[in-house]
């Protein structure tokens, strides 16, 4: 026999744009003209020569999927209303292991009586979860219907849900979802503006079998049974479309997760355990999680065991964003006295006052004052009212009391607080409750990573607690001393860049992961850059400038994640190390710096976009070694040297806005110095360290940029200057890194203002 020439190989899978009419072979021979050839040819000839072309999953698939389509060799048949589906069941019984055990119970039950069997299912009744997101006639539980436990230790929600008659309607995502138990077959003509599920929805979305009642095809139902041994299973609660949808995934078709059935279609993935179409549903409700349905989403995923991710992603972000939730959720106010109890009860709840505990508890009361009102004391004793502070305590009554109504209910339910909070306060006279001083853990933890004491460099690594107004060194492992760096955060890692090592100018960089104390080298650049200025920019790293040992450098270079690669970019109009750098609006500005022979006042903008560097108004006065930030539309260029004497060091505060191109100066720091890091936390300017003059400091400053003023915060454990410093935000291991012993009490620092 001769060998088949490449022209002669088959292809068993569909190509994108054949119909499903039938399998499409580049041979043109019909399916019995192939079987023939087939059978004529000896086996180990046929393994010889390889006759067909290795098959992809998705064409074996689609195969199966267009023998389910023509109603060949199914051994089973799935009722759903009036919707048959005639299906494989081997095929189904390795998607998932709910239709394994089902079919093996049926084989079972053959074994004895030959027939039809027909099976139903009455599980739990599914949530319905309504409507869109951020709409404000949101529904809520119906009372006794659930209860939640919240472990205090780890910051989570346990929901405890006793289904009950009757669905639960939500809000879920931005699109709107519909709300009825049974999914109806719609048209595209009905006037929603959605697609049936039963067709394809987009061009990634696999074609999917036509839905078809047990009426109008009866004789195709009744040809399957009189051609094999078929079962038919009847399936109760759950509507056709998503039936489909589950048997489109385990025949390989990709299913497209909206908004428009991800309310059906995860709870029926749980039902069935198809568990990879249970995760897709899942990615789909994190990535629409946001402050108008973090609630809801929480509330949903609890009622299904594999959700318990999302669930926990769900509750971090609710506490994370506890104040915009509060104030902006109409689901807020839905909550249960026990359900907020439990929320505010925890130790990773975001609030930057303890009074904000209070605000949040007027709002719920206010919701329904008749009813509400009697829970007042049981809230107010989840404040840490032991944290309060007179002076924002008069600030909160104010802002309450004198701006509104005297005699409205508002006002009836902040004295009452205020009651129990003072009631709280005399108790503690006579016996101390522990955990009304324990203050809470920040998202927010503020790192401040090496530096220079005495011109030789540190290894040093500590975190800020922005609650309890302490440091916390952290143990420095594998980080050899620099100073003179970049330091930037980017996806909750911190990388140095670059330095002086205290004999060499280096190129090298390394990364902290924070949740695991390791560290990790990074590609080096390609250059030496001692001063230099870094920043991150739409994902990617930037550093600019600098010092080689040799030059002042006018280069610049990005870092790609992805590539893990650095890269040269435009450089700058002119040379500069010791200069400031920032983000703002997505560009990049660079402020002053020394070029090799003075300060130098210029100011250029880059623009990823396109490249380029751009002139900006200049500085009032030239600068090195200054602290630059952005926050809310502005530049804040902080302290610095102007070259003019060796021994003075500034203390200028000065902000420029794009949009006006003005540089205003705002009120100066107490402690003039240069060389310092600067860095935004909770809306407060942290100035720390640096170099006064005559000496390495450990001063940290705080400016309030809604006062214009500034105050004194914790100092560093060691003076130093020409360190790094960045934020990063919800940190799984928070409390170790803080020092955190819920045994111990921490006392709250006074604020000290100049």
């Amino acid at each position: 026999m001769q060998r088949l020439r490449p022209k002669e190989k088959l292809y068993f899978g569909m190509r994108a744009h054949d119909d499903e009419t039938g399998l499409w072979f580049p041979l043109k021979k019909d399916l019995n003209q192939t079987l023939k050839y087939l059978v004529t040819r000896k086996p180990t000839q046929l393994a010889r020569n390889s006759l067909a072309r290795p098959i992809s999953d998705r064409a074996f698939f689609r195969d199966f999927t267009h023998l389910r389509r023509a109603g060949h060799f199914s051994d089973a048949i799935i009722k759903v209303d009036n919707v048959v589906f005639p299906v494989h069941r081997n095929i189904l019984a390795c998607c998932s292991p709910y239709f394994r055990a089902l079919f093996t119970v049926l084989e079972g039950s053959v074994q004895s009586s030959q027939g039809h069997v027909e099976t139903k299912e009455a599980p739990d009744q599914p949530l319905s979860i309504g409507q869109s997101i951020g709409s404000s006639a949101v529904e809520t539980y119906s009372p006794g219907v659930e209860g939640m436990d919240f472990n205090l230790n780890q910051a989570e929600f346990n929901w405890l849900t006793c289904r009950a008659n009757g669905t639960v309607s939500k809000s879920l995502t931005s699109m709107a979802i519909t709300s009825s138990k049974h999914c109806e077959h719609r048209s595209p003509s009905d006037g929603t503006g959605v697609p049936p599920l039963a067709t394809q929805t987009s061009s990634s979305v696999s074609e999917k079998m036509p839905l078809e009642t047990s009426d109008t095809h009866l004789d195709q139902s009744q040809s399957i049974k009189s051609s094999c041994c078929c079962y038919e299973v009847t399936i109760t609660d759950v509507c056709p479309d998503i039936m489909n949808e589950i048997i489109e995934h385990a025949y390989g078709g990709q299913v497209a997760v909206s908004a428009h059935n991800v309310e059906q279609l995860l709870p029926a993935a749980d039902r069935f355990q198809v568990m990879p179409l249970l995760k897709e549903c899942c990615d789909f409700l994190a990535s629409e999680i946001s402050v108008g349905n973090c609630i809801s989403i929480v509330k949903f995923a609890s009622h299904f065991y594999h959700c318990d991710s999302l669930r926990q992603l769900g509750t971090q972000f609710l506490l994370d964003n506890f104040t915009a939730v509060f104030q902006t959720s109409p689901e807020f106010e839905k909550l249960t006295c026990k359900e907020l109890c439990f929320i505010l009860r925890a130790d990773q709840l975001n609030a930057k006052h303890e009074e904000l505990v209070l605000d949040a508890i007027i709002r719920w009361v206010i919701a329904d004052t008749g009813e509400r009102e009697k829970y007042i004391p049981e809230l107010v004793s989840c404040a840490r009212v032991g944290l309060m502070m007179p002076d924002n305590m008069g600030e909160f009554v104010d802002s309450w009391l004198l701006s509104r109504d005297l005699n409205s209910d508002l006002n009836k339910v902040t004295l009452q607080v205020m009651e129990s909070v003072l009631q709280l306060q005399k108790q503690q006279l006579a016996a101390v409750d522990s955990a009304m001083f324990s203050p809470r853990l920040p998202r927010d933890i503020l790192f401040v990573i090496g530096g220079s004491n005495f011109g030789f460099p540190l290894n040093m690594v500590e975190a800020f607690d922005c609650r309890t107004w302490l440091w916390s060194i952290i143990c420095p492992y594998d980080f050899a001393p620099r100073s003179y760096h970049g330091m930037v955060a980017l996806d909750n890692e911190i990388y140095i860049i670059g330095g002086f090592s205290g004999q060499v100018y280096l190129s090298s960089c390394c990364k902290l992961k924070p949740d695991t104390l390791t560290w990790e080298d990074v590609t080096p650049m390609n250059t030496k850059r001692c001063y230099v200025g870094v920043t991150a920019l739409q994902g990617c790293l930037y550093a600019v400038g600098g010092f080689d040992g040799q030059y002042r450098l006018n280069s610049a270079e990005r870092f790609n994640q992805r590539t893990n690669q650095w890269s040269f970019i435009s450089p700058m109009i002119q040379q500069r190390s010791d200069a400031g750098v920032a983000v703002l609006s997505d560009k990049l500005y660079v402020c002053g710096g020394f070029n090799g022979m003075e300060c130098i006042r210029a100011v250029e903008m880059y623009d990823p976009s396109t490249d380029q560097w751009t002139p900006e108004p200049s500085m009032p006065r030239g600068r090195s070694g200054l602290g630059l930030v952005a926050y809310n539309g502005y530049l804040y260029a902080v302290g610095g040297f102007d070259g003019t004497d060796s021994t003075v060091r500034l203390s200028t505060l000065e902000s420029y806005s794009p949009v006006t191109r003005q540089w205003t100066r705002l009120e100066p720091m107490p402690h003039p110095r240069s060389n310092l890091a600067v860095d935004v936390l909770e809306d407060v300017l942290y100035a720390i360290g640096g170099y006064s003059g005559d000496r390495t400091t450990s001063v940290v400053e705080c400016y309030d940029f809604s006062t214009n003023t500034w105050y004194q915060s914790t100092r560093l454990s060691h003076n130093r200057s020409a360190l790094g410093v960045c934020v990063v935000s919800a940190l799984p291991n928070a409390a170790k890194l803080l020092r955190r012993d819920p045994t111990v009490v921490h006392p709250q620092n006074a604020l000290r203002e100049y």
